[in-house]
């Protein structure tokens, strides 16, 4: 038994190693994009508070009620949440926690 345990242990160290590597690399990715998707979410936010003032006061363009502008406005918010940092990089970081816990599940064999 202890024999079959050290034998799966060198077939898998080779995947473990990879999913390591894996893990580190798209860790610091993603932190990284972190910070330029969260300054692009505000300047999103922004134009999505100003589709909101054209559809409540007519500001800027002077067209009160637009609907164009109010769904732009939700859409911005939307999207914006998406690109900050409770949106897609907190997804990706979860994903490769995951990934994460399969390579401790691999070690632990």
């Amino acid at each position: 038994m202890k024999a079959l345990k050290i034998i799966f242990k060198v077939l898998f160290f080779p995947l473990s190693l990879l999913i390591s590597l894996f893990t580190a690399l798209s860790t610091f990715i993603i932190v990284q994009f972190a910070g330029i998707l969260n300054i692009i979410s505000g300047i999103i936010f922004l134009a999505a508070l100003v589709g909101f003032s054209q559809y409540l006061f007519g500001w800027p363009l002077g067209t009160k009620g637009s609907m164009f502008s109010l769904s732009t406005g939700i859409s911005g918010v939307i999207f914006a949440f998406v690109l900050s940092p409770y949106g897609l990089p907190r997804l990706c970081l979860w994903l490769v926690g995951k990934l994460e816990d399969l390579n401790s599940g691999i070690k632990s064999i």
